[in-house]
């Protein structure tokens, strides 16, 4: 079975515990990894049988530029559901990477999530 990843999707939200942080908003990198529900794609060679990329990076943009949230956390979790809602995906990574965290050393926060459909 074929694994699917976009990486290095830069996005922008307003994301944080801190009101500066919502306020000014920040860039963030998205990278999924997917696992599709069948192989179908890997022998017909036809898009209508594979996972849409250009839509899930519009899925990926809309929950991250459309809402906002406190925790990173809460971010993956909600772009992961809405990956299996959407999608023939039976298993979904997000990973968000936010920099800039205003440490003097330098540094990024890294959270990861991983949802599986449910039989």
């Amino acid at each position: 079975m074929a694994t699917i990843r976009l990486e290095g999707l830069s996005v922008f939200g307003h994301h944080g515990a801190r009101p500066y942080e919502k306020e000014a908003g920040q860039r963030l990198e998205v990278d999924l990894e997917l696992v599709p529900m069948d192989e179908r794609a890997e022998s017909s060679d036809k898009l209508a049988d594979a996972v849409d990329y250009d839509m899930l990076y519009r899925t990926v943009r809309e929950v991250v530029e459309g809402r906002s949230f406190h925790l990173l956390e809460t971010l993956a979790a909600t772009v992961a559901s809405t990956i299996l809602e959407r999608f023939s995906i039976r298993r979904v990574k997000v990973r968000i990477a936010k920099q800039n965290l205003g440490w003097t050393t330098g540094g990024r926060a890294v959270i990861e999530v991983v949802r599986e459909r449910v039989a």
